[in-house]
């Protein structure tokens, strides 16, 4: 609406509704010194509504936008995603910005709010986490038209210094096995499985008898398994390029298929059918978490010399295994399930042989 003020001034007042979310007016105000103007004036604002292109009109607060983002999480992404993101936010950032003025934030109020978390004494990988969450928070702030651009934008991530990768060398494993007790059978199939495959701890857990394609000796890799607020939940594995099919040699069969055979003798002293869909490395009503595994490869090295690794390792030791036999970076990439060769490359190049030498040398034979 356009209306005279005095003096040769008008007034353009529109409304453009209620926000669904607060229930509070959409209204712009602003006065000009001539009618055309405001009239002109009016008109963009109505046609900027239209094309939904009103920003700064929604005066969100802080944890709206985080409960919508949040909703967004747990509707697209995986259970533990969301769990993950859910804690973080609240351990790390709400407090922070609960309170805070959209609109007024700076990548200076950002980088401050950086700064914060390093004088807390997180370590750079975590702080990196928190500030691509805090990002996508107000990524969803301008999806919701609240802010015109992201604060976040310029705000550069730590420095991370990787730690010197841990594995362990085929002799090394040997020992490790060794140190098992024959009452442990389960933990030897599995530290070895994970030895000879590869595979993340979530995919092994997440394995079915029905996985074992024992006529092909190949692993169906399709599933990972995780704990969320104590029950067990199935996911996708960690990308598309992780569903794939692993082979595995015969010892390796016939070490499952005598595990499977205790494990049978195991169910029926509890009283649980056994069937195709029991998971490999389940013994009891529920499978196992991935501590249990982790925790015990400690225990074991401490009977005797070894050094322990994380269980992760054990899929870097695999890798180790693959570059002492010469195998390439595709059959590398294709067991491990990576996304893309760069990902193998990035990872684990530092482990293959340097072939600068042999490559000079050849420069021999051309004179």
């Amino acid at each position: 609406m356009v209306r005279k003020l005095g003096n040769k001034r008008y007034s353009a007042d529109i409304s453009l509704g209620k926000d669904p979310l607060t229930g509070e007016r959409r209204r712009r105000q602003r006065i000009f010194s001539s009618k055309k103007e405001a009239e002109m004036y009016e008109e963009e604002q109505r046609e900027m509504y239209r094309l939904n292109r009103v920003v700064g009109e929604r005066k969100l607060k802080f944890p709206v936008i985080v409960k919508l983002y949040l909703e967004h999480c747990k509707l697209h992404g995986k259970p533990s995603y969301y769990a993950n993101q859910r804690y973080l936010i609240n351990k790390h950032i709400i407090g922070y910005f609960e309170n805070s003025d959209f609109i007024a934030i700076t990548t200076r109020d950002i980088k401050n709010y950086q700064q914060k978390l390093i004088d807390t004494g997180l370590v750079n990988k975590s702080i990196n986490n928190v500030m691509i969450t805090l990002k996508n928070i107000f990524n969803k702030a301008i999806e919701e038209m609240v802010i015109p651009s992201n604060p976040c934008d310029g705000v550069k991530n730590l420095k991370i210094n990787n730690k010197q990768m841990s594995f362990w060398t085929p002799d090394q494993f040997k020992e490790f096995i060794s140190l098992i007790d024959e009452d442990d059978f389960l933990f030897k199939v599995f530290y070895t499985f994970a030895y000879l495959t590869g595979m993340r701890c979530g995919e092994m857990l997440a394995l079915n008898w029905n996985d074992i394609d024992r006529y092909k000796r190949e692993i169906n890799v399709h599933k990972s398994l995780n704990y969320l607020n104590g029950e067990v939940v199935i996911t996708e594995p960690k990308t598309k390029n992780s569903i794939r099919r692993v082979s595995v040699n015969k010892k390796l069969i016939d070490l499952l298929d005598l595990w499977r055979e205790k494990q049978i003798d195991m169910f029926y002293n509890l009283n649980i059918r056994h069937h195709d869909e029991i998971h490999i490395f389940q013994y009891r009503e529920k499978p196992p978490t991935k501590d249990i595994f982790s925790r015990r490869i400690r225990t074991i090295c401490n009977k005797g010399e070894l050094k322990p690794i994380r269980l992760h390792d054990l899929r870097h030791s695999h890798v180790a295994l693959l570059i002492d036999q010469r195998e390439d970076h595709v059959t590398i990439k294709e067991r491990l399930g990576h996304a893309s060769i760069k990902t193998t490359i990035d990872v684990y190049g530092h482990l293959f042989p340097n072939k600068q030498q042999e490559t000079a040398d050849k420069f021999d034979t051309l004179f």
